[in-house]
């Protein structure tokens, strides 16, 4: 029989290897997976400088290499083959301050490329290929943390190889698809509570496939119109447990990724002028209970993972401005919706409603550009009802995050 909770499986295993004490091991908290502290549950949506520096509203826009993640119909607007080469750097500036204590993780820069490719084979058909990370990055808020029975560490890899097709069907209206191969690659590692450097630690591996379909509708010069849907993908993690009072063992841990839906808005007053807007949803419903299965659960089975999050949405707005020496101002600004409620708040996620300034500088040189793009992204919180480790509550206090980015992306048409 399954235990109820992971206090009782806590209880259980402890039992079983002899640690005496009966303490709560906070299992299902392994999903404080990646850097969820983007505000976004663990979204990544900075994947081109130029559409970062607008707050990534681009999906109506969608007019180079890049739209292969952004809008695979905006391919068609291209004339030549282009290749995007670019990279995002982070540095996550988080701070927990719980009774009176402040606490910081790891501070590093965490470094995130992206590679698009487009070649038109038609007047209507373009294909197009892309190398990213849609979803990822990672948190370590080391050993003595008071929530170290939640987390203490997680790092999420997803690298994505996306095909992309775009189709004119006529000059007002493209449509678009891309298939995408991703590769997942996660280690979650949390504290057990028996003694200050006791550790358990998960890593799997897997592949999935998602989809995406959209289009882009163009009625006039000035107004443009972008909708995608991206399908979330489902998918088992094959690794192992590890820790230092239990012997290793194969493990696996249901794992999944959200639907998305994005739609955007273009307007052109003029031909150095647009101004875009977006909203974006992420289907975190999705994300009730998840399954983690050992043979060292031997009382158990498998642990169910309860996170319980909530779908939100992103709100964008960005500009860019062409001067006549061929230089390119833009400037955006995101809101990222909690996904996370309190009750099952987790500090290596630390989700919270958080705003994003976006600026950027590029320039033209012949069939060669160049864009860098700046951000920085806060949010505060105030935690006081988590239940993710009902014993001791310990993740309720004020979360704080202040990051900086910068993304870097060269263009060439051939």
């Amino acid at each position: 029989m399954k235990p109820q909770s992971l206090a009782e499986f806590g209880d259980r295993i402890l039992r079983v290897h002899g640690a005496g004490t009966s303490l709560p091991v906070a299992l299902a908290l392994f999903f404080s997976l990646s850097e969820c502290v983007l505000g976004a549950g663990f979204y990544l949506p900075n994947q081109d400088a130029l559409a970062t520096a607008k707050g990534n509203a681009y999906v109506a826009t969608a007019d180079s290499a890049a739209a292969v993640h952004y809008n695979p119909a905006g391919l068609t607007q291209l004339s030549d083959p282009q290749v995007i080469l670019g990279a995002y750097a982070i540095q996550l500036g988080n701070e927990a301050q719980i009774e009176g204590a402040t606490y910081e993780p790891e501070s590093e820069w965490q470094l995130i490329p992206h590679f698009y490719i487009a070649y038109p084979l038609s007047d209507r058909l373009t294909l197009g290929f892309g190398l990213n990370s849609p979803f990822g990055l990672g948190n370590d808020w080391g050993q003595q943390t008071p929530f170290r029975t939640v987390g203490t560490q997680a790092y999420l890899k997803q690298p994505s190889a996306i095909f992309a097709l775009g189709y004119k069907i006529n000059d007002q209206l493209s449509v678009g698809g891309s298939l995408s191969l991703n590769y997942v690659d996660l280690m979650l590692k949390q504290g057990l509570g028996i003694v200050s450097l006791d550790y358990l630690r998960f890593e799997g591996d897997g592949i999935s496939l998602s989809g995406t379909l959209s289009l882009r509708w163009q009625p006039r010069e000035e107004h443009a119109f972008g909708l995608l849907v991206s399908s979330g993908t489902s998918l088992t993690l094959d690794g192992g447990i590890a820790s230092n009072i239990l012997q290793d063992s194969p493990a696996e841990l249901d794992f999944r990724t959200p639907w998305r839906i994005a739609a955007g808005y273009s307007f052109r007053p003029t031909r150095r002028w647009n101004i875009e807007a977006n909203i974006e949803w992420l289907d975190w419903d999705s994300l009730n209970t998840l399954d983690l299965k050992s043979s060292a659960f031997a009382l158990a089975g498998s642990v169910p993972l309860v996170f319980n999050w909530q779908s939100n949405f992103i709100y964008e707005l960005g500009f860019t401005y062409s001067t006549n020496n061929e230089y390119i101002l833009a400037a955006g600004y995101d809101c990222n919706e909690n996904a996370q409620p309190d009750a099952t708040y987790n500090p290596l996620v630390a989700d919270a409603y958080r705003h994003w300034l976006n600026a950027g500088v590029g320039r033209r040189h012949g069939d060669s550009m160049w864009f860098l793009a700046y951000q920085f992204g806060y949010s505060d919180r105030d935690v006081r009802n988590s239940r993710v480790n009902a014993a001791e509550e310990s993740s309720n206090g004020r979360y704080e995050s202040r990051h900086h980015a910068l993304v870097l992306s060269l263009r060439h048409s051939f």
